[in-house]
């Protein structure tokens, strides 16, 4: 299972067609009988994203006929991030990798990852002005740059246009009315329950699913213009922008207009099956809104609390240099090739509901043309990743920590205040523990 929970394309799918790859080029050599080069690939996209993946690698395979690209697809979370550590620690590391963005500050300083040329990549046509500042930003660890986004995947809101016309919600333009406030929030949801007859006209899945609760968490908190600081010995955070940021959350998933006990999977279902107008989600489910033919449209996480800051949660899928102690730099050239043809026929990731990082190609009429995508494409210019730590990331204990500390208090089991200091005290720990090593 991937990610973004979409499965149609397999591991064993994508190893078949590496292997394949592999043993057409297995008499080693290419067209005009010139010698070719193998450039493994190990990457955690399957289902859609594999699929897209493996039609954009295929292109890329095609215009070098002096290497060929070998994916290795291995499972999603902490058995692949293991396994490329183990690999680059071990003198094993593949030429390529993809890391998410948020785990970069957990292998760049470590000295498991190479950091990349800048005038290697310049020659290829790619350097700082081809990416947003904060996806290039965030590609920097002590100076040097570590990871090349392929894309932004931020949380957004998504809504049913022809529910959201019935109810009288849309403009001119087809758009929501502004949201500004909670209040301006429970009356869009208000207003769907009363078209839909169902009990409640907002989704938002969170139920035992730290990750969905730390999006919507770290969207509203970075709207304050607060962050997290865990480089020191203890937690430092903004207090009150925590405390509204959770108040908000509660307020939101209140019985009324949303659901106080919602999984993903619930929420999800409600939002495709007409039973609410509006569902809190990852661009990553676009796909499977777009493939049930639903009349979507979509926005950014509103900003409720006056501080007229954008900001969203947000990741990238980045691609890195594994650490190789000695480098066949011939190979290595070759990976810098093959990342530069994939950034530059990235547009299909775009169909996956992520904006592509490179911005020649986000600059293009395709693109542009590509709906709701241009309706949130945006949040590219103001994602906020997850605070840097060897800690933090996708699919990292620290979510589950935050998730299972802040559910207690949506769902009332204990107050705001105290679930704040509890989470603390959580992180305190894994600030101490990483001390230790």
């Amino acid at each position: 299972m991937s990610e973004w929970r979409n499965s149609r394309l397999s591991r064993r799918r994508v190893l078949q067609v590496a292997g394949l790859s592999a043993l057409l080029a297995g008499c080693g050599t290419g067209p005009a009988g010139r010698s070719t080069q193998e450039i493994s690939f190990w990457h955690l996209l399957t289902g859609g994203d594999g699929e897209r993946m493996n039609q954009i690698v295929t292109k890329a395979d095609a215009d070098m006929p002096q290497a060929r690209i070998k994916q290795v697809v291995l499972a999603w979370g902490p058995p692949y991030y293991t396994k490329l550590a183990m690999a680059a620690a071990g003198g094993r590391a593949p030429d390529l990798g993809i890391v998410h963005m948020s785990r970069l500050a957990g292998y760049a300083p470590g000295g498991l990852l190479d950091p990349w040329d800048l005038g290697r990549l310049a020659r290829y046509g790619v350097g700082e002005s081809t990416f947003t500042a904060p996806a290039w930003k965030s590609s920097i660890v002590n100076g040097k740059v570590y990871a090349l986004a392929l894309d932004s995947h931020a949380f957004v809101a998504f809504f049913n246009t022809d529910l959201a016309g019935k109810a009288g919600l849309l403009d001119a333009a087809g758009k929501l009315p502004p949201i500004k406030s909670m209040d301006d929030m429970k009356r869009v949801g208000a207003e769907f329950k009363k078209v839909t007859g169902k009990p409640y006209g907002l989704a938002y899945g969170f139920l035992g699913d730290g990750a969905q609760l730390w999006r919507l968490f770290w969207t509203f908190y970075s709207q304050h213009g607060a962050t997290f600081d865990l480089s020191g010995e203890k937690f430092a955070y903004d207090a009150e922008a925590f405390g509204e940021s959770v108040e908000t959350m509660r307020s939101l998933v209140d019985g009324e207009v949303a659901s106080t006990s919602a999984e993903y999977a619930t929420a999800t279902s409600a939002f495709l099956g007409g039973d609410a107008g509006l569902v809190f989600s990852g661009v990553w489910e676009l796909p499977q809104y777009q493939d049930k033919k639903m009349p979507l449209g979509a926005l950014p996480v509103p900003n409720m609390f006056g501080t007229g800051i954008d900001a969203a949660w947000g990741d990238s899928h980045t691609f890195v240099l594994p650490h190789q102690s000695n480098p066949d730099e011939e190979r290595r050239e070759l990976a810098y090739e093959a990342v530069s043809k994939i950034l530059k026929n990235s547009l299909p990731w775009g169909g996956a509901g992520h904006t592509p990082a490179y911005q020649p190609v986000v600059n293009t009429p395709e693109f542009k043309a590509l709906r709701p995508n241009n309706d949130y494409a945006a949040t590219a210019t103001y994602l906020r990743y997850d605070p840097p730590s060897s800690f933090t990331g996708s699919g990292s204990n620290f979510m589950t920590q935050f998730g299972g500390v802040i559910q207690n208090a949506l769902i009332g089991q204990t107050s705001v205040k105290d679930a704040v200091a509890d989470f603390a005290d959580r992180v305190n720990v894994l600030i101490s523990k990483a001390v230790q090593r």
